[in-house]
């Protein structure tokens, strides 16, 4: 894959940040940094993609005063397997 030159501008503290944790080990260097910001980014917008049509598709409904109730209680059930 070929990789293109670019040029970013950062605040002293962001960049005293980054740099701190390239030292630390935090991040193995600027570059995967950024680049592993820009996959994290791309995932949230599609997710947030996946989000938004299936709430427009979605049907609409009125939740029963137990609703919350069960879906607490089958969150603690998938945690606990």
């Amino acid at each position: 894959m070929a990789t293109e030159y670019l040029t970013v501008f950062l605040d002293p503290d962001e960049r005293a940040w980054i740099d701190e944790a390239v030292r630390s080990g935090q991040i193995t260097d600027v570059n995967a940094f950024i680049a592993s910001l820009i996959r994290d980014y791309r995932e949230k917008v599609r997710i947030e993609n996946l989000l938004e049509e299936r709430l427009a598709g979605a049907e609409p409904f009125e939740p029963d005063a137990g609703f919350w109730d069960r879906k607490k209680e089958a969150l603690q059930k998938r945690l606990s397997r």
